[in-house]
């Protein structure tokens, strides 16, 4: 005989008694979840699904145009290396709030959580100053256009081709195909062998 069999057997999901009338709760839950809670989760998930496809079509749009007005490679590298980065940033940023509406629909109370979270900053930016000073140097790299992907390189003591590159690590592959993961706080000299002379 099965438990579920016994318990319907001896009256315990009855109404009334404890199980029936957790059941009974769970069953209440269970329809709410459905009426008001799931339908904003779907519209949620539509809307990120969305906004991701349309941050890849632009990047990849984005690249797209570079490659079919200029012929310089300079330039389509340029490109390629910025449109990385706004889709990573984007795609975290929309993964950010996805995370917060959902929390926010099962209930959980957002202020604390985004209180403490100010203050976890804070704490992090103080002690994890070399994360800080990666991103601003990965910023300046791009802004000042110092190599991009594909570009030629030797910085922080390696040479190679920049296979990657995001706000905050650089990735270069030496000639005997070794991958070099360089934070940007530790480029200080840049030798670009890929710019014209």
């Amino acid at each position: 005989m099965l438990p579920i069999d016994l318990a319907l057997r001896t009256g315990l999901f009855a109404e009334g008694r404890f199980l029936g009338k957790v059941l009974d709760q769970w069953i209440d839950d269970i329809q709410e979840f459905i009426h008001s809670k799931l339908p904003h989760l779907l519209l949620i998930a539509i809307i990120a699904f969305v906004l991701s496809r349309l941050l890849r079509l632009t990047a990849s749009r984005m690249i797209y145009i570079a490659e079919q007005h200029g012929p310089d490679p300079v330039r389509i590298s340029q490109v390629r290396t910025l449109a990385g980065v706004i889709r990573t940033t984007g795609l975290a940023v929309i993964g950010a709030i996805v995370g917060l509406q959902v929390l926010a629909a099962f209930g959980v109370n957002l202020a604390p959580l985004l209180a403490s979270a100010g203050v976890a900053g804070v704490a992090i930016g103080l002690a994890a100053q070399n994360i800080v000073k990666d991103v601003l140097n990965g910023v300046l790299i791009l802004v000042e256009d110092q190599f991009n992907v594909g570009d030629t390189v030797r910085v922080a003591g390696v040479a190679g081709v920049v296979e990657a590159m995001t706000l905050r690590r650089t990735a270069v592959r030496d000639a005997d195909g070794t991958l070099y993961v360089i934070p940007n706080s530790q480029i200080t000299t840049v030798a670009n062998q890929s710019v014209g002379y």
